[in-house]
């Protein structure tokens, strides 16, 4: 990276961590659980201070796809994931001390659940909804009470939504959007005061991110290089400034000065996929973005974190077969926006090295990012999007749930026209 560039290499993780999570804790260190599919890929701790990273406690259970949630009391509750002794979504919980650096057992959820959400309450209690385990898509919620170290079922949302985004708003409710899901890809609204949801509209189906603003809005960046803006206000969606690069699955940071960073994540042109070194920052003053230097790894589903420093934390994730243990910190007061995204190099499927191959071993490829299509984005293996139904507009499924959809609707087809034919001779 160049000497005038905002990242700089930090130092790497103990273990690769892919799609985990980074949670900043009061003594200023960040704890990063959870790696997919490494499932027993232990807890580790980054110290800002001395740059460097080492194992936290042993957790009770590793997993993946959980929640990290910082407790009023300094602690931190991981909720459900993928458990590394089953394989299979968990009900479990356990509590991170910091002060101890060890963990001790939560009470159970009432529903095994991976890929959902968890918020902090105003009144200090957590929501869990949503997610996905062998049953499907999840619809129910959960409430956590730290207090007495107990769950109560919330009410039902609309329909279940997994991989989606939680929000709390400045008013104490959560808007949950995006994700994958069998309904409409409605947001919904959660009122912790009526324990009721609500509807936020289906602006909210894109979401691959969101940041609430400073000014109480909500930034999302979801399909092609299109980002929206919810206000809580009015309950309605617009159209925010368009996106330098189409981007899935990137990380976005809301900065100390009020801009929000969105980094990396993958693309498609001329139908390759590729993996992104390039950053860029919105700025709700202007409604506008701007370019935000490169990384030096291209990577998607890695974690980031705001540091008390206000530098940005960039750790983990993942390019083709590969997760990442390298981390790389992010300069606000360095950024240039008069450098060209098209300087940003990529990661292509085929540049990929092996498995076994370390993080930094990837070739970067200089494709110019000029050239890339405003396009829906679809990565192998995430969504495919179904449109055209009337009244309904576009359904986000998993590609198992699609072709599983698929497969159902032969089946009926086959029975319709077996019931048809005889009744077709009969001339009926």
């Amino acid at each position: 990276m160049a000497a005038s560039s905002p990242w700089s290499q930090a130092a790497g993780m103990v273990q690769p961590h892919s799609g985990a999570t980074a949670t900043l804790l009061p003594n200023g260190k960040v704890l990063a659980v959870g790696s997919f599919p490494q499932l027993n890929t232990g807890a580790e701790l980054y110290d800002p201070t001395a740059d460097n990273w080492s194992p936290a406690g042993p957790m009770i259970v590793p997993r993946a796809l959980g929640t990290a949630t910082l407790l009023s009391s300094g602690k931190v509750l991981i909720a459900g994931g993928i458990a590394a002794d089953t394989g299979h979504s968990t009900t479990r919980t356990e509590i991170y001390d910091p002060a101890t650096n060890s963990w001790s057992p939560g009470s159970s959820m009432a529903v095994a659940r991976s890929s959902h959400t968890a918020t902090l309450l105003t009144g200090g209690k957590v929501l869990v909804a949503g997610g996905q385990n062998a049953g499907g898509y999840i619809a129910t919620a959960e409430l956590y009470d730290p207090v007495g170290d107990r769950w109560t079922m919330a009410a039902r949302m609309d329909a279940g939504y997994s991989s989606s985004h939680a929000t709390l708003l400045a008013s104490g409710t959560v808007l949950v959007i995006g994700g994958t899901t069998l309904g409409d890809g409605r947001g919904e609204l959660y009122d912790p005061a009526t324990n009721k949801w609500s509807n936020a509209g289906t602006a909210a189906r894109i979401a691959e991110t969101a940041t609430r603003l400073t000014d109480g809005r909500v930034l999302i960046t979801g399909q092609a290089q299109e980002a929206d803006l919810y206000d809580p206000a009015t309950n309605h969606w617009s159209l925010a400034g368009i996106m330098l690069r189409d981007r899935a699955d990137p990380s976005a940071t809301l900065l100390a000065d009020g801009r929000v960073l969105v980094a990396g994540g993958t693309t498609t042109t001329n139908g390759q996929q590729l993996w992104l070194t390039s950053a860029e920052i919105y700025d709700p003053a202007v409604n506008r973005w701007s370019v935000a230097g490169c990384m030096s790894q291209a990577r998607w589903e890695q974690t980031a974190t705001l540091l008390p420093t206000n530098r940005v934390l960039i750790a983990g994730g993942d390019i083709p077969s590969i997760s990442l243990s390298g981390a790389e910190l992010f300069d606000p007061t360095a950024a240039s926006a008069s450098q060209s995204l098209d300087s940003c190099p990529t990661q292509s499927v085929a540049a990929t090295a092996s498995p076994a191959a370390s993080a930094t071993a990837a070739t970067l490829s200089a494709v110019p990012t000029a050239t890339v299509a405003r396009r829906s984005i679809a990565a192998e293996g995430h969504r495919v999007s179904l449109t055209g139904i009337a009244g309904v507009g576009p359904l986000t499924f998993d590609r198992p749930t699609a072709l599983i959809l698929i497969v159902l609707v032969l089946v009926a087809l086959a029975v319709a026209l077996y019931f048809w034919a005889p009744w077709r001779r009969r001339g009926i």
